[in-house]
């Protein structure tokens, strides 16, 4: 304090008065612009009681986003969701809908780059949700995100929510496709089903739908009007009885656990990336030269179909990543060898175990179809540590010249899992580092996790006496990580 008072006497009036001005205020409108964007909807309309110069400043938001969370904060008082006829429930709904309103009439803003709506269909009615779309939809919005499915939102799987309580969404209200600057659209829990003809999407960059009603024209014509699309998600999509992929500019394609689409044929000579869960067998042309990564859900594929799709693998000449979601059903069906997968660089296997002990030896035929694989990363989950271990067998096999980094995830310490990573740590050449963890991430598909918590007395008893075992086998310059 004593030297803020020495200060200030050396200082004259109109430094004491530049050092009272508000800097921030005094930023360009292109810069205030970006740190009102990073503000929560309930934060942003406060600004303008600032000062006079922020009055209207919360109108340079050009990305809206109207959550729960972003309206009324993190801690509110959330309604159950078994609970939507109650008194609170309807309050809730009837507060997040004013709050919207409000926002929208007010709003003086001239563009909206991004409008994203994430909430329950049943809290907000299809007029609401109508308006709101059609007092944004003029300003030239490149980015509609509805996210309308309580799963996201109360950790509730659609809460039974039928056919007909899907939300319709409301083509009509696009702009002609000459005016359009969609580039990208993400639904969920809609229906979406224009009329023949409908080229509202024709700017398309990346669409994706999740839980999704699909009219049979909208996809038989996707790709001829969507010809800038690079990324194509489908999750659980219905009525799903045709699916063609013909395109040079898609990049990422993902179909997962969508209904019966028989048959799949794709032809895109640009797709790099890959993501399927479904009939692999009812995918009955694939033409995709550039591949560079796939994903496979075994645990929504037939059993019979594993070895197909495992050889259909080594058909991709630039394949480098593969990433198999794996249950111990399919496992019993892998064969003692299978089709090279030359140029695989990278392996990435999540594997749900039984309940009973087993041995992880399957992971080997992998690891000697993949010759040149530098990195393997193994998830484990669904298994307890036992008490009564048995004797780790000495596993002989090919080495591993290009192997340099293996992680395992989920590990608990058990006979099995140390029975592989130490013929591992012997049999890779070249390893340069090996990470065991306890924590089990799981990749669902999509862009989504699971987290898999790990077993607390981990850290009080197992985690050294693992590190010591494995530090026995480790050899010289590899660096071992014990989490």
């Amino acid at each position: 304090m004593i030297g803020n008072l020495v200060y200030h006497s050396f200082m004259n009036s109109d430094q004491v008065e530049a050092r009272k001005e508000d800097r921030i205020s005094q930023l360009p409108d292109r810069i205030l612009s970006i740190i009102l964007s990073k503000l929560p909807m309930k934060d942003l309309v406060k600004t303008s009681a600032l000062s006079n110069r922020w009055k209207h400043l919360w109108a340079l938001r050009t990305n809206l986003n109207f959550d729960v969370d972003g309206i009324f904060g993190t801690n509110h008082d959330r309604p159950d969701c078994s609970s939507k006829h109650s008194k609170h429930y309807k309050e809730f709904k009837l507060e997040f809908a004013r709050c919207v309103d409000g926002f929208l009439q007010n709003f003086q803003g001239t563009k909206i780059i991004s409008f994203k709506l994430h909430f329950l269909k049943h809290l907000g009615d299809t007029s609401n949700i109508n308006r709101w779309i059609s007092s944004v939809i003029g300003l030239g919005i490149e980015e509609l995100e509805l996210i309308l499915s309580g799963m996201t939102l109360f950790s509730c799987y659609h809460h039974g929510l039928l056919g007909d309580e899907y939300y319709r969404f409301p083509y009509w209200l696009l702009p002609h496709p000459s005016d359009s600057r969609l580039k990208h659209v993400h639904l969920r829990t809609c229906v979406l089903k224009p009329l023949a003809g409908f080229i509202g999407f024709n700017k398309l960059i990346t669409l994706q739908l999740h839980d999704v009603f699909l009219g049979e024209e909208f996809l038989a014509s996707l790709f001829s009007n969507c010809l800038l699309l690079q990324g194509l998600m489908l999750i659980r999509c219905k009525h799903m009885s045709l699916l063609k992929v013909f395109s040079t500019s898609l990049q990422n394609l993902v179909l997962l656990d969508c209904s019966n689409p028989s048959p799949v044929k794709v032809i895109a000579v640009n797709l790099t990336d890959f993501e399927y869960s479904g009939d692999i067998m009812k995918i009955t042309v694939f033409v995709a030269p550039c591949l560079v990564k796939i994903y496979f859900n075994f645990n929504s594929i037939h059993v019979i179909d594993m070895p197909y799709a495992l050889s259909h693998c080594a058909t991709f000449p630039t394949l480098q990543t593969l990433i198999l979601h794996l249950d111990p059903w399919k496992e019993k069906r892998l064969p003692q060898s299978m089709d090279s997968l030359r140029n695989l660089k990278q392996l990435e296997l999540f594997y749900i175990r039984a309940i009973k002990e087993e041995d992880l030896l399957w992971v080997l035929t992998y690891l000697n179809a993949c010759s040149l694989l530098e990195k393997l990363d193994i998830t484990l989950s669904g298994e307890e540590f036992h008490k009564n271990q048995r004797e780790m067998r000495n596993i002989c096999g090919c080495t591993y010249s290009r192997l340099q980094k293996v992680r395992m995830n989920g590990f608990n310490g058990n006979w099995f899992e140390m029975e592989l990573i130490t013929h591992v740590l012997k049999s890779a050449t070249s390893l340069d580092q090996v990470v065991i963890s306890p924590l089990a991430l799981f990749y669902l598909g999509g862009g989504e996790w699971s987290r898999f918590t790990p077993d607390e007395s981990w850290h009080e008893s197992r985690q050294d006496v693992v590190r010591k075992s494995l530090q026995k086998n480790t050899p010289a310059g590899v660096h071992l990580v014990v989490l």
